[in-house]
């Protein structure tokens, strides 16, 4: 056997050896990269979402603060805040909110809790609460 013969033979038992492993360690490597990239973009969707729920949850707040301001002080101050007062308050609340929260907030709440307007009445519920204290 020649030496160049031998080279090869050699070269030939590497890349036999070799070669599988690599290709699996690449495989792997690109697998790896697969999953990682789709749990970057879940986050990012949730991010996203976490972030139109938080949009929405504000534009909740506001519409009560706007209606406490506006209707449910002026009628206190007079003394003439009633149960049905209180019952336009929230319907007042409610068309407030809507107008304010934007169609892909009220997607986003839909996706996460199912019902934006049970969501939505709760939430002004909860605010009204939280505006007291």
């Amino acid at each position: 056997m020649e030496f160049t013969e031998l080279i090869q033979y050699i070269f030939y038992i590497v890349l036999t050896a070799i070669l599988p492993v690599t290709v699996k360690y690449i495989v792997n490597l690109i697998q790896a990269r697969i999953r990682e990239s789709a749990f970057i973009e879940n986050a990012v969707k949730t991010e996203a979402q976490s972030m139109l729920i938080k949009d929405a949850l504000s534009g909740v707040m506001d519409a009560v603060l706007y209606v406490n301001q506006t209707f449910v002080d002026t009628l206190k101050s007079k003394g003439e805040f009633t149960e049905n007062a209180w019952d336009e308050a929230k319907q007042k609340a409610y068309n407030a909110a809507l107008l304010t929260i934007s169609e892909a907030s009220k997607n986003a709440v839909e996706s996460v809790y199912g019902s934006f307007d049970h969501w939505l009445r709760i939430k002004i519920e909860a605010s009204v609460k939280a505006a007291k204290q």
